[in-house]
Parts: C-alpha cells; structure tokens; sequence
C-alpha cells in the first residue's frame, strides 16, 4: 500500500510521550519510560506541518483530512507572520493519541524523518483496518527500533505491531494540564542531525 499519511499547541491540557533516538527509548516530560503494549486512538491521528526547536512550544498546523497536505503555514498560531526562510524550517509529521497503564492517555508526535518512518509504517498498517473496526482502539506493541543512517547523521525507526482491536473507553478519561517544550528528539548519541533526516517526511 502507498503513502496513506500525506506537536499540537502544548497549552490545550495534554500529556505528551516521545519516542527519542537519542536514547533508543521513551520519554514523558524528562523522564525515560517504558512503552511496550499501549492503546491506539485512530480517531486522533493527524498529519501536518509542525516547527519543533528545543526550548519553544511547538507550532503545528494541521490537515483538514489526514494525509491531504494544507499549503506551508504563512503564520504562526500566535499570528506571527513567516517569512520564506522561517516557512521552510516547517516539516511534515504526525499527531496520535495513546494508552498506557503507568502512563493513561498521552499524545505522541514528532517531525523527525526515522519517528514518522515508523509511525508511518503502522498506519499503512492500522489504515485499511479502521473502518471494521468503527468504535475500537488499537493494541498496538513496540517491537524495539531499527538503526538508520541519513548522510552523516544517524537516527532510528521505531517498529510496532498490532495485535488486534477493542473497544475500550480509556480515551475518555480526563487528562490533567502538562505544559512541555520541546526536545530535540533527532539527535543520536550527541551527533548533529545531518541534512537528510531533517528533509521533509513524505506525509
């Protein structure tokens, strides 16, 4: 199957979890976590074009349907105005909510070129599964990641499985505000990130 794809405002009352290369692992805030089996909200998934710069709320504008590109923003969400160099440093990337037990509900989403490779792999796969399953949520596991080079630079591609559907009303519980900036999730191991695995992710 193709390409079916095409970080929300950190002050709507959201918590956030991270996958991070850096660390090969998880992240909610600044504490690593472990996520392995969690629940998938496929109403929540969105795409679209987000700024993520470490020390600043990330600013993202999103599709009206997933997977159907909007234009680059010309402001930002403050009203900002852009200007052709600054509309450039926005990427394409992606907006999902998950479950945990330790964790509860947590909105996942990054711009960085190995994290969508991977989300981007799980959607084609979850895609084509959505509409039998009106009214579910997905098990889903993390099954480790996978290392990649981009240029000079290195990252990884997390990879996940899906072990069927439920209903469940775990999305439905109230989240507490968390108010993040955000991480410079695309670096390895302290290596700068090379031009490749900031080009734009093909969704």
């Amino acid at each position: 199957m193709g390409d079916l794809l095409g970080l929300e405002d950190n002050m709507d009352g959201r918590k956030y979890v991270r996958y991070m290369p850096s660390v090969n692992g998880w992240k909610a805030g600044d504490d690593e976590v472990t996520v392995e089996k969690f629940l998938l909200d496929p109403n929540s998934i969105k795409s679209g074009w987000g700024w993520i710069s470490e020390g600043f709320s990330p600013d993202w504008h999103w599709d009206d349907e997933v997977g159907i590109r909007k234009s680059l923003p010309t402001q930002r969400n403050d009203g900002t105005l852009l200007t052709e160099e600054q509309k450039l440093e926005y990427k394409r990337g992606f907006s999902v909510d998950l479950y945990t037990k330790d964790l509860g509900v947590r909105t996942w989403s990054s711009t960085s070129k190995g994290v969508s490779q991977g989300f981007l792999a799980l959607y084609t796969a979850l895609h084509p599964q959505i509409a039998e399953n009106a009214g579910k949520v997905a098990v889903v596991e993390y099954k480790g990641s996978k290392a990649v080079a981009y240029g000079k630079g290195n990252s990884r591609i997390p990879e996940f499985e899906i072990q069927g559907w439920r209903a469940d009303d775990s999305f439905e519980a109230t989240t507490d505000t968390f108010e993040e900036t955000a991480l410079d999730e695309s670096k390895t191991n302290g290596s700068a990130i090379s031009q490749q695995e900031t080009e734009e992710i093909p969704f």
